[in-house]
């Protein structure tokens, strides 16, 4: 059994080769670049967690049990001059920076804090997600032979300032760096927080910070997948109407074979409170990931150490449609005929030996009676019934087996 449990094993592995579980990201991004060049509204989601563990007793769990603080408000660069500002620090470090001529237009923002506490522990959950509107992104438009080029630099921004929003409902939030906003809604705790190892956990990583996108995974090894049968479906995120278009989907974050492994940099560590007690810190940071469809056959590809994308309306003849690190799709088929086949053998073989290892068991001739009705019982025992419940007295008496 065991043998065969390792095999079945084995070829599932064949089977799901590189294939795993995607996760929740630290920054999740989303775009299209249509060839037409238009505006486009790409999202960004960051995301990060925390967790406080507390004994019974202690000061923070006073300050955190029971306790249910939620915070989200909605806003605009073109109705609030604070996220203007924001939006002008984003261009500056996309030029500066990122070394890209995109620019954004209008940017919004949704944020969100979830506080939870409980009898040992409290979360601390941040999301923020960015929708900026962005123009500038290509580099150079198709003409005849030549590719259209798409410029990814300005994907891997870095927000790394404060951003203070003034909110109707709250006032004052700043939304980039965790500690800020415990510190104005939660000021018993930030006080309880203020000189631990702990504080300086919440007071460190800013928020938006998307340029993990391209370092953690270059874009070349993302995976990749070219759909060369035109469909109708696709044309809805590129304003189209009616024509046929073919897209390239590039997505990371998933770790397998071609992409290698994503390393999480999560904190899990004890620090002592202000009152002396041993409390524990973890964060949950996630690999991040993202998703851009590009219009047409595209292609990575770096100038001057920047990401693009080259794209053509159609593939070539002689370019075959390929998909998750960039693989044949009819090699893809190919391993999975592969490995399908290499199955049936072995369940043959798995057959063959079980059939080889069974064992004939000589239980001798099968002796009959006639069956009675249950109720027979009562009509009084026939003849010879008294020995008929004894037992054998010799060796050549057998159990008999009732007819059915």
């Amino acid at each position: 059994m065991t043998r065969r449990l390792l095999i079945a094993s084995v070829i599932t592995g064949l089977l799901l080769f590189g294939a795993v579980s995607p996760s929740f990201a630290t920054v999740n991004f989303s775009a299209t670049l249509p060839m037409a060049g238009n505006p486009i509204d790409p999202t960004y989601d960051f995301e990060k967690s925390f967790y406080i563990n507390y004994p019974q007793g202690s000061k923070l769990q006073s300050i955190l049990q029971g306790k249910n603080l939620t915070i989200t408000f909605l806003d605009n660069s073109t109705s609030d001059s604070a996220l203007n500002t924001f939006m002008q620090q984003i261009n500056t470090d996309i030029v500066t920076n990122e070394h890209s001529a995109a620019v954004l237009t209008n940017l919004e923002v949704n944020y969100q804090l979830l506080v939870n506490g409980y009898s040992d522990h409290a979360s601390f959950d941040y999301k923020i997600v960015l929708t900026p509107t962005v123009t500038g992104y290509v580099i150079n438009k198709a003409s005849g032979d030549v590719p259209q080029t798409f410029d990814a630099s300005w994907m891997a921004f870095n927000a790394n300032t404060p951003i203070t929003i003034t909110t109707t409902q709250y006032g004052p939030i700043e939304i980039n760096y965790p500690i800020d906003v415990i510190q104005t809604q939660m000021p018993d705790l930030y006080n309880a927080l203020k000189g631990t190892d702990a504080y300086k956990i919440f007071q460190q990583p800013n928020l938006m910070d998307a340029t993990g996108l391209f370092s953690q995974q270059p874009v070349n090894k993302w995976d990749s997948l070219f759909d060369p049968a035109y469909t109708l479906t696709e044309t809805a995120g590129f304003g189209y109407k009616g024509e046929k278009i073919a897209v390239t989907t590039y997505s990371s974050g998933l770790s397998n074979a071609f992409s290698g492994t994503l390393h999480i940099n999560n904190i899990d560590q004890d620090f002592t409170g202000s009152d002396g007690v041993k409390y524990h810190i973890s964060t949950k940071e996630q690999p991040n990931a993202g998703t851009i469809n590009v219009e047409g056959h595209a292609n990575a590809n770096q100038i001057q150490g920047g990401w693009t994308f080259v794209s053509t309306a159609q593939a070539s003849s002689t370019t075959s449609s390929t998909t998750a690190g960039g693989t044949s799709t009819m090699m893809v088929y190919g391993m999975a005929g592969f490995a399908g086949v290499i199955a049936i053998g072995i369940f043959i073989w798995s057959n063959k030996k079980m059939k080889q290892t069974i064992h004939e068991v000589d239980t001798g001739p099968i002796e009959y009676e006639t069956r009675r009705h249950w109720a027979d019982k009562f009509d009084g025992e026939p003849s010879g019934a008294a020995s008929s419940g004894s037992q054998p007295t010799s060796p050549d008496d057998k159990p008999k087996r009732s007819a059915i």
